[in-house]
């Protein structure tokens, strides 16, 4: 069995855009065979939320000032419907390159 692939969501509030934000990437992992463990931050509180769980990935759409250590994919088009397509190429590239393995 596969574990979910983590992804925090990074907005400005931490609230309505990120949780529209990680039910369209839900839909997307979903498509290709994935679930979804997620959580929702702003920018300030994304240290807080590396030391809650182990991310894999972190989707934005509010610049983060410190370098989390792992891949950060900009969401902004995604969310708004520009360019879908090249960032579900980056997310799948990324989240190919996860262990997976519970």
């Amino acid at each position: 069995t596969m574990r979910p692939v983590r992804i925090l969501c990074v907005c400005g509030s931490g609230t309505a855009t990120s949780a529209m934000l990680a039910a369209k990437l839900q839909d997307v992992l979903e498509e290709h065979g994935y679930q979804l463990d997620s959580d929702e931050t702003n920018p300030p509180g994304v240290p807080i939320a590396m030391m809650t769980n182990d991310w894999d990935l972190i989707a934005f759409t509010s610049p983060i000032e410190d370098d989390p250590g792992i891949p950060m994919l900009n969401a902004t088009g995604f969310l708004v419907g520009i360019n879908e397509d090249e960032f579900i190429e980056q997310l799948m590239d990324e989240v190919g390159k996860l262990d997976l393995s519970e």
